[in-house]
C-alpha cells in the first residue's frame, strides 16, 4: 500500500503541512492513491537463490537460532509480507518473516534524518496474526513505539530506501523507494531554506539521497537466499567461509557467527549490551557477502 502526492510539487506542499502542523495524524490508513516514476528499474530476480526453496532440503551443518530465523525469513508458507509508505506521516512501516519495522522521517530545527524501530523475530504465530489482519500497519506502528521489545536507532537514507526496494521487489509497495527517497529530498528543500545550520543539513540528507540511489545498502532476503541454497547443496559452514579472507581469517566458530550477524541471522549487541538484528547490509559487507556465497555483486542489486 502506498499514499504519495502526484508531482515533486505536491510532494514538497504536503510534507510542508505536514511539518508545519502542531499535532500529525496517527492513523493507519492510506491517503489518496498517486504515481510516482521510478527513475531506475528494480534488479532482476537472482535464478540461482531462489533455485532452493529453504525448508525443502537440509540445511548442513546450519542448527540453533541461527537456523530458525533462517527458515522463518524464507521458507514457503512463512507470514505475509506487508509494506506501507505514507507521505504525510513520513514513515514506512513493514511487516515480514524477520519482524516489524518503523521508518520514521524525524525533522528539527536544524537537522533531518531517519529513525528505524525494530522488533526482530516475534513469535512466528503472532508474527503471522499481525501480517494477516486488516489493521496491520496501525499495530506494527503503536508495537514498534511502544514494546519494550522495540530497539531503535537513526540509519541513513539508503537503508530506507534498501527496504522499500526489497519489498518491491518481492511484489509489494512498487513505487515505495522512489517514494522514500522524494520524501527525504522534500525534507532537504525544507531545510534548505530554513537558515545556515538547517541548510547544512539540509545538504547531507540531499547527499545521503544521492549515495542511496547508487544503491548504498542492499536487502539482505537475496543473500539470505543464497546461503540455505549453498547449505541444501551440501557445503559446510567452513567450506562457505573459506572463500574470503573476510572470514577464514577467523576461527571456524567465529567466522560462523560473523557471517550470520552479518546477514540478519543472529544479533549483535550495541553499547547497551541489548541485541539488534541487521536487515539490509551495506554496499562493502555486501560485496564481501557475495564473495563468500559466490555471487556477482550484480545479483544482489550492486
Amino acid at each position: 500500500m502506498i499514499a504519495i502526492p502526484t508531482s515533486a510539487e505536491e510532494d514538497l506542499a504536503a510534507f510542508e503541512e505536514a511539518h508545519l502542523a502542531a499535532t500529525p495524524r496517527t492513523g493507519g490508513g492510506a491517503e489518496r492513491p498517486g504515481r510516482v516514476q521510478t527513475v531506475r528499474q528494480m534488479a532482476s530476480r537472482c535464478e540461482s537463490t531462489s533455485a532452493v526453496a529453504i525448508g525443502a532440503k537440509p540445511l548442513g551443518d546450519l542448527e540453533g537460532m541461527a537456523r530458525e530465523h533462517l527458515v522463518r525469513v524464507g521458507r514457503p508458507g512463512g507470514p505475509p509480507l506487508r509494506a506501507m509508505v505514507r507521505v504525510r506521516e513520513r514513515d514506512l512501516v513493514i511487516c515480514d518473516g524477520a519482524g516489524l519495522a518503523l521508518y520514521t522521517l524525524r525533522i528539527a530545527p536544524r537537522s533531518a534524518g531517519w529513525e528505524q524501530r525494530t522488533i526482530s523475530y516475534p513469535p512466528e504465530a503472532e508474527l503471522r496474526a499481525l501480517c494477516e489482519h486488516p489493521d496491520w500497519a496501525r499495530r506494527v506502528r503503536r508495537l514498534c513505539l511502544t514494546s519494550a521489545q522495540a530497539r531503535a536507532c537513526r540509519v541513513p537514507v539508503g537503508v530506507v530506501g534498501a527496504e522499500a526496494r526489497a519489498a518491491a521487489e518481492r511484489g509489494e509497495l512498487p513505487e515505495g523507494e522512489e517514494a522514500v527517497y522524494r520524501l527525504s529530498a522534500a525534507a532537504a528543500a525544507i531545510l534548505q531554506g530554513s537558515g545556515k545550520e538547517a541548510a547544512r543539513a539540509g545538504r547531507k540528507l540531499m547527499a545521503g539521497v544521492d549515495r542511496a540511489r547508487h544503491p548504498s545498502h542492499v536487502p539482505l532476503y537475496r543473500l539470505q537466499a543464497a546461503l540455505a541454497e549453498e547449505l541444501a547443496l551440501g557445503h559446510s559452514l567452513e567450506a562457505i567461509c573459506s572463500r574470503s579472507p573476510g572470514f577464514s581469517d577467523s576461527e571456524q566458530n567465529k567466522a560462523a557467527s560473523l557471517l550470520f550477524r552479518r546477514l540478519g541471522l543472529m544479533g549483535a549487541r550495541d553499547c547497551h549490551e541489548r541485541l539488534r538484528y541487521a536487515r539490509v547490509a551495506a554496499a562493502a559487507t555486501a560485496e564481501l557477502l557475495c564473495e563468500v556465497l559466490d555471487l556477482a555483486p550484480e545479483q544482489v542489486g550492486l
